[in-house]
């Protein structure tokens, strides 16, 4: 397989999505690289980051806890870099119930950008780092003003200040 081939690194990320939808945390622990001490996960809902071991316990009680899971990637930007290292850099629409109480919860969600890495041992990609981040302040902006735009100007809020000084 040719160095700059990214359909590997696709179809860990294509994975990786369906086991969190499916709320199954076998697979999404398969997809990661349990042998590496130092592995990273950062949950946008976090301030500090799971190390390690500490991932696989988070993985399982965050699809344990959950009713639903959405997990929908977009934009998707794939980049060997190296023969045995590959990143992935996306656009994630998440959502998230939880089972917690007699009632079950609103829904939570949101969306984040992502950054994953991934290598590859004896020709299996395993995923060993993972944060989510707010979207860039102009990705907003863009989204905002793609919103009116499908929306209409006429929908768009009358400032109170704005009619009165005609």
């Amino acid at each position: 397989m040719p160095p700059n081939e990214t359909s590997p690194l696709e179809g860990v990320v294509a994975a990786w999505a369906k086991a969190w939808q499916d709320r199954k945390p076998a697979h999404l622990i398969a997809l990661w690289d349990k042998s590496d001490a130092e592995s990273w996960y950062l949950s946008a809902s976090s301030v500090e980051p799971f190390l390690g071991n500490a991932v696989v316990g988070f993985i399982q009680r965050r699809c344990l806890n959950a009713s639903t899971i959405g997990y929908q990637p977009s934009d998707l930007h794939l980049r060997r870099l190296a023969p045995d290292l590959g990143l992935a850099f996306f656009q994630l629409a998440w959502s998230e119930q939880t089972n917690r109480g007699l009632d079950r919860s609103l829904p939570i969600g949101g969306h984040v950008r992502v950054t994953m890495m991934m290598r590859q041992h004896a020709g299996v990609w395993s995923v060993f780092h993972y944060a989510e981040a707010p979207l860039a302040p102009l990705l907003e902006l863009q989204a905002f003003y793609e919103a009116v735009a499908a929306e209409g100007l006429d929908r768009m809020p009358t400032r109170s200040f704005l009619q009165n000084a005609s």
